[in-house]
């Protein structure tokens, strides 16, 4: 808020009406001084109200409304009409800090004469931005819903004292409102949402595990299909020709609930078998032809978003999706489960086992099981964990095992290390195709990596 412009209308005011002196009004100068208090008392108050109630978590009211604290339950009130109750506070702050500057030019003008308008100016401008501005909006904004709470009573009566005022400015701002550009409404950014659900966590409304989640909503528009498949080397897969035995032997033995099929080459899926469906016609007939149960799968580009995915998944009524690079090369797979995980958290079915990825066995020092029991796991769920952003690091390989495998040039024995970044990773458990289990120690970043 600018006083300058005040300032000049009381000049005018005071040059105009010269005769207008301390004599004429004949208040004793106590008094004068208790009612220029007054004003910068609300000011102050008109400033913190306004702080406070802008600033104040709804949730957190709610909650204390329910304890039965009726001032909660008042500033509620004032939130659910806020544009009437921040014209109060805008005109009451504009009044006050206006009669403040008028008083304190005639006081000085009547000890001082005209030369003592420059020297009220002065004053009144720095004791109302300090007194009257900063101080109280500062102290408001630490606590807001404690200084909203202070101030609902008087407030609300100010409201009700206002409404002709406010009334009018309503009538005003619509009028205003019909020749103004539309503008579409702004919605909220990711950002700014994430933010939100921090506060809620932070103010103990919701629970740690509950934040997650809704921060996986948030960020599931922006998921890539490659941040979550199952990349092509821990894919099972059976060849048609190979028949039942093949496929019974692959579900009895790994708990999948369904299976990709191809035809000679690996590289030509055909469809999916279903272990439902299985089990339901080799109870019928063990020597059944698997093709009469095949289910169709859904190609996609490693670059796909996730959302795009399960669309295709529905429209096409299946529930596999064949990851492919943009040579047609197969990069992995993808089911519906893995992406309803993504959003809502791990879903485990009966065949699944409640084994962990990732374990703290030391200080800043974990054990990473890169294959949890067919369980393929996640190298970005990996960074996730350490609190770590993956982008830092330009990390490209969504499998642990490749990605370990990609930095070391092979696949490595049992011992073989290498160090990415501030991280120092070290093999512990290999077999002749990848990298079973990997232990990763956390180092303190150095300054240089900064800079």
């Amino acid at each position: 808020m600018t006083l300058l412009p005040t300032f000049s209308i009381i000049r005018g005011i005071i040059i105009l009406k010269g005769s207008v002196t301390l004599e004429n009004l004949e208040i004793p100068s106590g008094i004068l001084a208790l009612i220029l208090v007054l004003f910068i008392f609300f000011s102050a108050f008109f400033s913190a109200a306004e702080t406070a109630l802008t600033g104040s978590n709804k949730l957190r009211l709610k909650n204390i409304a329910r304890t039965g604290d009726k001032r909660a339950s008042i500033v509620m009130k004032l939130l659910d009409s806020f544009d009437r109750t921040l014209t109060t506070i805008l005109i009451g702050n504009n009044v006050v800090n206006i009669a403040a500057a008028s008083l304190a030019a005639a006081v000085s003008t009547a000890y001082m004469g005209a030369s003592g308008l420059a020297l009220a100016t002065v004053l009144t401008t720095v004791i109302i931005l300090i007194f009257g501005e900063i101080i109280p909006k500062d102290l408001a904004k630490d606590q807001p819903e404690k200084y909203a709470m202070k101030s609902a009573r008087l407030l609300s009566v100010l409201v009700l004292l206002f409404i002709p005022f406010t009334f009018l400015f309503r009538i005003v701002k619509k009028a205003m409102g019909r020749y103004a550009s539309k503008m579409p409404p702004r919605s909220a950014t990711e950002e700014e949402l994430m933010l939100m659900v921090d506060e809620v966590e932070t103010g103990g409304f919701i629970k740690k595990a509950d934040s997650l989640r809704i921060k996986s909503a948030i960020e599931f528009s922006d998921i890539r299909v490659r941040e979550i498949m199952t990349p092509r080397v821990d894919i099972e897969a059976i060849d048609i020709s190979e028949g039942n035995k093949a496929a019974l032997a692959i579900f009895s033995t790994k708990g999948f609930s369904r299976l990709p099929v191809f035809k000679d080459d690996y590289s030509e899926i055909i469809g999916a078998v279903h272990a439902r469906d299985f089990y339901a016609s080799y109870l019928k007939d063990p020597d059944f032809d698997l093709k009469t149960i095949l289910k169709p799968v859904v190609f996609v580009h490693t670059s796909t978003k996730i959302g795009l995915v399960i669309q295709n998944l529905q429209k096409a009524k299946v529930e596999m999706a064949i990851v492919v690079d943009s040579y047609g090369t197969i990069d992995g797979l993808v089911t519906t489960e893995d992406i309803v995980e993504e959003l809502v958290g791990e879903i485990w079915d009966e065949h699944d086992r409640m084994t962990s990825s990732f374990r703290k066995i030391a200080q800043h020092t974990y054990l990473v099981n890169c294959d949890s029991n067919g369980q393929n796991a996640n190298l970005f769920d990996l960074f996730r964990y350490l609190d770590l952003d993956n982008a830092v690091y330009g990390l490209e390989n969504n499998s642990i095992s490749g990605w370990v495998i990609e930095r070391l040039g092979e696949i490595p024995e049992k011992g073989a290390s290498f160090d990415e970044k501030n991280l120092h990773v070290t093999v512990t458990k290999t077999d002749a195709h990848r990298v079973k289990e990997i232990v990763v120690e956390v180092r303190p970043i150095k300054n240089e990596e900064h800079g």
